[in-house]
């Protein structure tokens, strides 16, 4: 059975679908009809937030599986994996609508714009706004990276979208070039919004650590609890939106083995109350030789 939280984070992800492939739908026919190749652009742009929530989606139910003997880290990297194939998608759809822009500027290809295309526009990125919030708003509710992120890539649906507005604006002003440098701003959109993913997924899949203001509170937390425990070598790695650490600590010399575990215990239960994500601390136990103020040099 999946948590209530897994379930709000789902329930957000089909609600984006749902609102992206509306958005995509309205942009691509109405910018056929206006024959607005900066309009097509940004529908593509919508197509590849829609493919995000369904990763999300999919992310979601894997991330609910308990690990298993082949997957004992869980099953959140099969999110980055898509999310890779993904941005190979977008860097191609950058490059055919760069090509068609180009093409349409040197034939000097004037769009139709009318009225309903200014609505139907303005209608897409009133739902994209609204999707982004209502991500971001759930999002920050439930710690869920993934409707985090998801809500980023929508909230720049909105952006492409008011560029493809300036260009309606400056066709109709009669500036012929409006529509393919339009379509080109939207592009360049599409391929931050790529580099985004990759950079993202790719520091997930090479176990990126955690980062050093994480480090120090695991630190300060251990070596807080009791003056007779001092952890080193600490590290740690994000999976997914689950974070792994592991760590050695000093105790005193006769401590038995049970009392040396029950220690272990008490520091994994407050690293996970205080390190959001902590999914599994390990923890090498050594005996401490010498007072701790001389380890401390």
């Amino acid at each position: 059975m999946p948590s209530e939280r897994n379930a709000r984070i789902q329930r957000a992800l089909v609600v984006a679908l749902v609102g992206n492939i509306s958005s995509a739908i309205i942009k691509v026919l109405f910018g056929l009809l206006a024959n607005s190749i900066a309009m097509l652009a940004d529908a593509a742009h919508s197509m590849f937030d829609s493919v995000s929530s369904v990763i999300g989606i999919y992310g979601n139910k894997l991330s609910a599986k308990p690990p298993d003997i082949e997957h004992p880290y869980g099953h959140s990297k099969f999110e980055q994996l898509a999310a890779l194939g993904i941005t190979v998608m977008i860097f191609v759809a950058c490059f055919n609508i760069m090509h068609e822009a180009v093409e349409r500027a040197i034939a000097n290809v004037i769009p139709s714009i009318t009225l309903y295309s200014f609505a139907s526009i303005l209608v897409s990125l009133s739902i994209s706004l609204l999707i982004s919030i209502y991500e971001r708003r759930v999002g920050r509710s439930t710690s869920s990276m993934i409707l985090l992120a998801d809500s980023s890539h929508t909230l720049t649906d909105v952006f492409a979208s008011l560029v493809v507005i300036a260009g309606f604006l400056g066709t109709n002003m009669g500036f012929s070039y409006a529509d393919p440098l339009a379509a080109t701003l939207v592009c360049l959109i599409l391929a931050y919004v790529g580099c985004s993913l990759f950079k993202g997924a790719a520091s997930m899949l090479v176990d990126r650590g955690i980062t050093l203001d994480t480090l120090m509170k695991v630190k300060a937390t251990v070596n807080g609890l009791s003056e007779e425990v001092e952890c080193h070598n600490v590290r740690g790695k994000a999976v997914g939106d689950k974070i792994y650490i592991d760590m050695h600590i000093t105790v005193k010399g006769d401590l038995s083995v049970e009392q040396s575990h029950k220690i272990t215990e008490v520091i994994e239960e407050r690293l996970k109350q205080v390190i959001k994500g902590t999914e599994e601390v390990f923890i090498h136990v050594e005996p401490s030789r010498k007072p701790r103020e001389k380890q401390m040099h």
